[in-house]
């Protein structure tokens, strides 16, 4: 079954930011989490499972749970890096495990180095709430090593014309004047050839990707059973509530009213919890 990204938890049971000395090792034994090393200077030697790796500056370890490891420094030049020993769990409490190789070289990423500053600080400091932040610090770092590893669209979506349309589309998707024609005029391009890049970075066209934003916002107005079919159509950049419905069902699966919640099922639950 593939690992649904939007549903991991993450529990870190160990974190260092590792400076190996002359003697420094990793005793052979079998992980009993997953254990993540980003190596940002220097070398050591790894053995996982039943394979032996030089580990470099740049290099990305994710060792599943239950591995055989061990390690040891290559002295004349001493390997520093930022480790997190973590469980992960789904949202049922399942144990699930990362699809990441157990190498990969994904070079220095600043981003990727300032999360685990954060979480150093928050647990040396330890102060209250910190487990809340250093899980969510957590999760950031899955998502920005998922986005490295997995996502095949992140080249092309680094453009940052791409990434700023997409930005500006998100902020303005209602307005009936948002067109491929006044993006692109923002880029000085000619919007044949915007439109050619847009849908090469994103695997949508423009129109598309548009309507995909006003119909994910719509869903969410919807859901809180604080506004009209109606009013939601407009809001969201439609001028004609049919020809809403209509998209919405096809993409959606169900009509627009059928999202609205039950009446009086949140104070149902509220009086049951007491």
């Amino acid at each position: 079954m593939d690992l649904d990204f939007n549903n991991m938890v993450p529990e870190l049971h160990y974190y260092i930011h590792r400076k190996c000395t002359v003697n420094w090792k990793i005793e052979a034994g079998i992980t009993p989490f997953i254990d993540i090393t980003y190596v940002i200077k220097g070398k050591a030697k790894y053995t996982i499972g039943n394979q032996e790796y030089i580990v470099k500056k740049g290099d990305l370890l994710c060792i599943p749970k239950k591995t055989y490891r061990a390690a040891t420094n290559i002295p004349e030049d001493l390997m520093e890096c930022y480790v997190v020993n973590f469980f992960l769990r789904d949202l049922n409490g399942q144990d699930v495990s990362l699809p990441f190789p157990v190498i990969s070289h994904i070079g220095i990423h600043p981003r990727l180095i300032t999360l685990f500053h954060e979480i150093h600080g928050e647990w040396m400091q330890r102060e209250f709430g910190y487990m809340l932040k250093v899980r969510s610090n957590m999760c950031l770092i899955l998502y920005q090593v998922s986005n490295l590893l997995l996502n095949e669209k992140r080249i092309s979506q680094e453009d940052p014309r791409i990434k700023n349309s997409i930005r500006f589309m998100s902020s303005h998707y209602s307005e009936p004047s948002l067109t491929i024609d006044k993006l692109a005029k923002q880029f000085d391009l000619h919007p044949v050839y915007f439109g050619s890049l847009f849908q090469q970075s994103t695997g949508m066209t423009f129109k598309q990707y548009l309507t995909s934003l006003r119909l994910n916002y719509a869903e969410s107005m919807l859901k809180s059973g604080e506004y009209g079919v109606s009013e939601v159509a407009i809001q969201c950049g439609f001028s004609d509530i049919f020809y809403f419905s209509r998209l919405f069902k096809r993409n959606k699966g169900i009509s627009p009213s059928e999202l609205f919640p039950e009446k009086g099922k949140g104070l149902q639950l509220e009086q049951g919890e007491e």
